[in-house]
Formats: C-alpha cells, structure tokens, sequence
C-alpha cells in the first residue's frame, strides 16, 4: 500500500508556506522509500498493460466541470 504524501505547498492559505530546499531534501530523504516503492508500482502497472495513458481533453473536461461545481456553491 503506497503512503500518502504530502505536495509541495501551491497556496498558501492552504498548506500553509512553501518548504525551503533544505526542507523538501529533508522530507525527500525521510519519504524516499515510499516514493521509490510508489514508482516501482507504477512502473510494474505500465509494464502489465494497467496503466492508461493521459487524456488531455479528459482532463480538461473534468478540471472544467469541478471549476463549474466549485463556482456554483
């Protein structure tokens, strides 16, 4: 089971100020296991035919409709 990770901070009313560079290479080094296992997994899901690929106009779709639901309420 992958473990969650937490992003590089976009907004920061949300997550709060962005990590220095010491500070994103510290959590780098202490989530290196679960990023490698995380990749080791996507690449075997590639390799056994169940990954998909991007669909651009899909996501811009969805990313469309979320911004559509987001405005209404």
């Amino acid at each position: 089971m992958n473990k969650l990770t937490q992003p590089v901070p976009d907004d920061e009313d949300d997550f709060g100020p962005e990590l220095s560079g010491a500070e994103m290479d510290a959590w780098i080094a202490r989530n290196r296991d679960a990023i490698n296992e995380s990749l080791d997994q996507a690449r075997r899901e590639h390799v056994e035919g169940l990954s998909e690929p991007w669909n651009f106009e899909k996501m811009l779709a969805e990313a469309k409709r979320e911004f559509r639901k987001s405005r209404q309420g």
